[in-house]
């Protein structure tokens, strides 16, 4: 039975083969949601924050000197933007999922724009996206995770005080990454990984900065850092940034090193494991077959040592043969995974590029003298003796 809203069924019976609905493309519906969870997160900040309730007309009094950006858009309107995001990606979501039952609405929200009450505003705000919560749960898990993914995401990298950088990663990202694995099959390639790792990364450097580890860069530098950081995880999740593209030929070349080591570690542990039971029995059956050949062999001792050495070389292929085969199968099999894990090492040291710059600019505030100022630009001259007063 689907589950009922107030009005009915916000999803209606169909058919379905397993646990999860058909969806035509899993992929493009999973990453909608995500992205619509990140929507609704941003649509609710801008309500919380900007002025999207002002009153007079939206529209400047003249023509403006180059086309509006976003960030020159007023807040009705901006609002207005992001209530028609949701109506898009519900519009595709149901589509995708072949969901033909009534969406939730964003009309409610729509007129509290241009209502004039910043509360009336945030609670209808809240309740779009309980009704967008349990319609795309009801439609599929995986969408609903996604939708959940998206939000909490978003909420984690929101810009703010740097008391804040410890509270946002305090467990969350435990359950983030746990999201994450179950979405890894059907989310873009290698980004749940990465983004698991680099979620990691973040936490402990956040745990350490938040206990004053001078290591480690302050909670300043993160706060600062942590936008750009989920822009590019959001870049990742979505598909919008492959993290391979990250990669260069060094890092290629780490990752080769690191492969080819680990490969003359297993072909160690592996002679070793089948020397006694494998390869000790086989070359004693071949040992006494070719001496009792060389034996029986009629004819000079040279005859019978080039018998000997025939029966050896012709053994000795054989079981090659016989442990190569296997060897090589596993060997392609085991290397694949490996493969992945080191790219997946690089990359997320890669999108750590916010991080990195973090810690950069911690420790160079921390190697600067107290009385030093500030490095200035190198396309800014300085002082000179005329320059002062």
């Amino acid at each position: 039975m689907s589950p009922r809203g107030d009005d009915g069924p916000l999803v209606p019976d169909v058919p379905r083969d397993d646990a999860y609905p058909l969806i035509r493309d899993e992929r493009a519906c999973i990453v909608t949601a995500l992205r619509l969870g990140w929507w609704m997160a941003d649509a609710y900040h801008h309500a919380q924050t900007a002025e999207p309730l002002d009153a007079g007309d939206d529209r400047p009094a003249g023509a403006p000197a180059k086309l509006s950006n976003l960030t020159e858009m007023s807040g009705r309107r901006r609002m207005q933007m992001y209530l028609d995001g949701v109506e898009v990606a519900l519009g595709q979501i149901a589509e995708l999922t072949r969901r033909d039952g009534p969406a939730p609405c964003t009309a409610d929200a729509r007129d509290r724009v241009t209502g004039g009450v910043r509360d009336d505003l945030l609670l209808a705000l809240d309740d779009l996206n309980v009704d967008v919560l349990r319609w795309t749960m009801a439609t599929n898990h995986r969408v609903g995770l996604a939708y959940r993914l998206g939000r909490s995401l978003a909420d984690t990298v929101r810009h703010g005080d740097a008391e804040q950088v410890t509270r946002r990663f305090g467990g969350r990202q435990v359950q983030l990454s746990r999201w994450l694995g179950e979405l890894a099959s059907v989310l873009p390639p290698y980004s749940a990984a990465v983004v698991r790792r680099s979620l990691a990364t973040w936490a402990s450097a956040a745990a350490r900065a938040g206990v004053g580890d001078p290591t480690e860069a302050g909670l300043p530098d993160l706060a600062r850092e942590l936008r750009n950081q989920g822009e590019l995880w959001r870049g990742v999740l979505t598909g919008g940034l492959h993290p391979r593209d990250l990669l260069d030929e060094e890092d290629y070349a780490v990752v080769a090193r690191n492969l080819i080591i680990r490969d003359r570690r297993l072909v160690v542990q592996a002679a070793r494991g089948i020397f006694w039971p494998v390869l000790v029995p086989l070359l004693a059956v071949l040992f006494a077959v070719v001496g009792v050949s060389a034996l029986a062999a009629a004819g000079s001792p040279a005859t019978r040592a080039a018998v000997a050495l025939l029966g050896l070389g012709a053994g000795l292929a054989a079981i090659w043969r016989t442990v190569s085969g296997p060897a090589l199968t596993v060997a392609g099999e085991v290397n694949r995974p490996l493969l992945e894990s080191e790219l997946t090492v690089r990359m997320a040291l890669r999108i750590d590029r916010p991080l990195a710059a973090a810690r950069a600019a911690g420790r160079a505030r921390r190697q600067r003298r107290p009385d030093e100022a500030a490095p200035r630009s190198k396309s800014v001259a300085g002082l000179s003796p005329a320059d002062l007063p």
